[in-house]
């Protein structure tokens, strides 16, 4: 979708800083992942790679739990 227009995209998307405050990314081999704390753990929201092959991977589906290695 493009979407032409002379307005600032957050009157037309707005965010809120407390949706980011809960969020973090961590490094995992080829890519990274945005996590999002839910109460005690943590769901994954994103992931970020170039590398096709993890996307395919089951364990780095959006909202699957994980624990990230301290």
């Amino acid at each position: 979708m493009i979407l032409y227009t002379y307005q600032q995209i957050d009157s037309i998307f707005p965010v809120e800083e407390s949706d980011y405050q809960a969020q973090q990314v961590v490094d995992i081999p080829g890519g990274q992942l945005m996590l999002e704390q839910v109460s005690d753990e943590y769901r994954i929201v994103r992931l970020l790679s170039t590398d096709p092959n993890l996307f395919l991977d089951p364990r780095y589906t959006p909202g699957q739990p994980y624990k990230p290695s301290k």
